[in-house]
């Protein structure tokens, strides 16, 4: 629950820069006369409910993103045995492996990308079973595991 919540708080400060970044450019774009960046923002709060719906859509996808943007993987698979492919696919994808322990693998992303990713970029590959798990970021996890039970299958092949 609390790492839901450093999550949230991350994306709500993300999104919210965003959103006044954004502002900034489409007010100076503009070039209206008259009138600062902050009374223009006032005046889009004032606005009744047209105003705090984009507020209240930020609030909601931040609250909301960490729930949909991280997922869970199964490849068949064997950790120990499939290192090698499961290496290659997270280079590809653009990570390192940084830890290892227990049967777990923890890779993250490479240099500026971390910071881009709000350092929300670990990827955890376990064995369960017959199966390897892949856990993180949606975009992440679901491209490493698509890449490397396709390395995965391509090695099985040869043998």
């Amino acid at each position: 629950m609390k790492k839901y919540l450093i999550r949230s708080v991350k994306y709500l400060v993300a999104i919210s820069v965003l959103y006044v970044a954004l502002s900034w450019v489409m007010h100076y774009a503009n070039n209206v006369q008259g009138i600062t960046f902050g009374e223009r923002m006032l005046a889009m709060l004032n606005n009744g409910w047209q105003g705090w719906s984009a507020i209240v859509g930020i609030i909601l996808l931040a609250v909301t993103y960490p729930y949909f943007g991280y997922v869970k993987r199964h490849i068949s698979g064997n950790i120990v045995t499939d290192r090698a492919q499961l290496n290659q696919a997270a280079e590809f994808t653009g990570l390192e492996l940084v830890a290892e322990s227990g049967g777990e693998l923890v890779y993250r992303a490479k240099g500026l990308r971390r910071f881009v990713m709000l350092f929300e970029d670990e990827v955890r590959v376990r064995q369960r079973g017959e199966e390897v798990e892949i856990e993180g970021l949606r975009r992440i996890a679901v491209r490493m595991a698509f890449d490397a039970e396709r390395y995965i299958t391509n090695k099985r092949r040869v043998e």
